[in-house]
């Protein structure tokens, strides 16, 4: 800055824009060119599907190549240089120079539109990838439209759908016609409707529909956690919301509605007087006032799911790159699936995506949802061996002073000190947890630690964290994204909190 300053006064006879041009185009060249935020690329394959996540460096989209070469098949070995990566993927031996749009395969040569690069010391390849070389690799039918985040691979047959939007008196129709039948489960989060369309993949012919509408502001496309799912955004507050399946689950009509207004009832007229009476009656006693009983409530009870971290805060990080707050979200998923097809309970999601939030945040979500417990997932070091599972309740960092049986119990709780009323019931759950877990999985001790974790601090509920392991150095974490081992902590999870209810929902 004080060769520019000196350069400047020199030259003050100059116009000023070429000074403040050759300011900006120092900083920058000195500025580093760096990867933007990540996301989620989702991989179909017949039975399952897969989550990696990717990284944009000047604006394109890049995947991590051993990571996605282990999901279409194995890799045999591989020979990582400062500048150069080969890779034996069957009985192809396949190499990457840095910079160099090039790759090798065996003796042919192949070109992406952009280098591979390292970033974070992991190797990335550009999406044209699974285009331009993925097919040739493992022979099978490959289906990717430029620009999404979703491919299928295999004997793939996704879904698809269209759009209608019709007017309604003091509201608005959507229709949704898919090809196949879908299932249907509803929730509600940030004065928007999801709706879960099943397990079978979709591609939609678009992502976004935009409505000029007093009732209906967008309609999205979702599916980033691998769980396919529309987003309504109303257009004003306050409004109703009434959707259905039809004709064989094929078609899926949404009514959004103002809310109906009971019209005023007449006040009923009154009898005429009875005649008087020859002699007075006999006292009688009043008759009992009648209570018209109140309909049922028909809100099914709340379970708040809680993936740890998110966002900028990607958690624990394992030796093959594989990020906790990924893996939290895979898990939360798969639990949420199998508390949903209960058809005991209303779940709620604390993050649907790779939103960063904080632990107030998650606290006031969960709260309003006024739940019957508050299940948070982290992942972390827990030993040389993997997958192991261990559950914690709180307990507070100090001892805390308790009320005297002569002192009137306190008006209000202190928001960091509300998990302390619910401390016996969230050990309940812990217990219930660890048990079937360790009978489930074989991999979990046989009774619950309390640690003073600021996660359940504030939760006014039944309250456990559930932490799978082990991202540490020199394991092996891959166990620990396999469906077979999530459905078991999913399991666990359902019985848990039948045995809690007591059988009832």
């Amino acid at each position: 800055m004080n060769f520019l300053a000196k350069h400047i006064k020199k030259r003050n006879s100059s116009p000023r824009w070429l000074y403040v041009g050759a300011v900006a185009m120092l900083m920058l060249l000195a500025w580093p060119a760096r990867p933007a935020q990540s996301g989620n690329f989702v991989f179909y394959f017949p039975k399952t599907h897969s989550i990696l996540q990717t990284k944009a460096y000047q604006n394109v989209q890049y995947l991590p190549v051993l990571k996605l070469l282990n999901l279409v098949g194995h890799v045999a070995g591989l020979q990582a240089k400062r500048k150069t990566l080969k890779v034996w993927f069957g009985s192809t031996k396949i190499q990457f120079r840095e910079k160099n749009p090039i790759v090798r395969l065996n003796n042919a040569k192949l070109r992406l539109s952009n280098p591979p690069r390292t970033m974070e010391g992991e190797w990335m390849v550009p999406v044209d990838f699974l285009t331009e070389i993925l097919p040739t690799l493992i022979n099978q039918t490959v289906e990717y439209q430029t620009g999404q985040n979703r491919i299928f691979i295999g004997n793939v047959k996704p879904n698809s759908f269209t759009v209608h939007m019709e007017p309604l008196e003091n509201g608005a129709q959507l229709t949704f016609q898919f090809a196949t039948p879908v299932s249907l489960q509803t929730a509600a989060r940030n004065s928007r409707w999801i709706l879960y369309l099943g397990s079978h993949p979709v591609e939609p012919i678009q992502s976004n529909f935009e409505f000029q509408n007093s009732y209906v502001s967008r309609v999205q496309f979702e599916d980033q956690d691998g769980r396919p799912k529309l987003v309504l955004t109303p257009a004003a507050a306050g409004l109703d919301f009434y959707p259905k399946l039809g004709n064989g689950n094929k078609t899926l009509v949404a009514d959004v509605m103002k809310p109906k207004v009971a019209a005023a009832q007449p006040a009923p007229a009154l009898p005429p007087p009875p005649p008087p009476a020859p002699h007075p009656a006999p006292e009688q006693p009043p008759a009992a006032a009648v209570v018209k009983p109140q309909a049922p409530n028909l809100l099914l009870p709340a379970v708040v799911l809680d993936a740890g971290h998110g966002g900028a805060d990607a958690g624990a990080q394992g030796p093959d790159g594989l990020l906790e707050k990924n893996l939290t979200a895979q898990i939360v998923g798969t639990v949420s699936k199998a508390l949903q097809a209960t058809g005991r309970y209303r779940i709620v999601l604390t993050r649907t995506g790779d939103q960063t939030v904080d632990f107030d945040q998650r606290a006031a979500e969960a709260n309003a949802a006024t739940p019957i417990a508050f299940i948070t997932f982290h992942a972390g070091n827990l030993g040389p061996s993997a997958p192991m599972v261990r559950v914690y309740t709180y307990c507070p960092s100090s001892p805390v002073a308790l009320a005297s049986g002569a002192d009137p119990a306190p008006l209000f709780t202190l928001w960091n000190k509300i998990q302390l009323d619910y401390l016996n019931r969230s050990r309940q759950l812990a217990q219930a947890l660890q048990r079937d877990l360790a009978k489930d999985t074989g991999v979990a001790p046989a009774s619950p630690m309390e640690v003073p974790l600021r996660d359940l601090r504030s939760i006014a509920a039944p309250a456990v964290a559930i932490e799978v392991g082990s991202l540490a150095p020199g394991t092996n974490p891959a166990p620990l994204t396999q469906q077979s081992f999530q459905d078991k902590i999913a399991a666990a999870v359902v019985q848990a909190l039948e045995n809690m209810q007591g059988g009832r929902s």
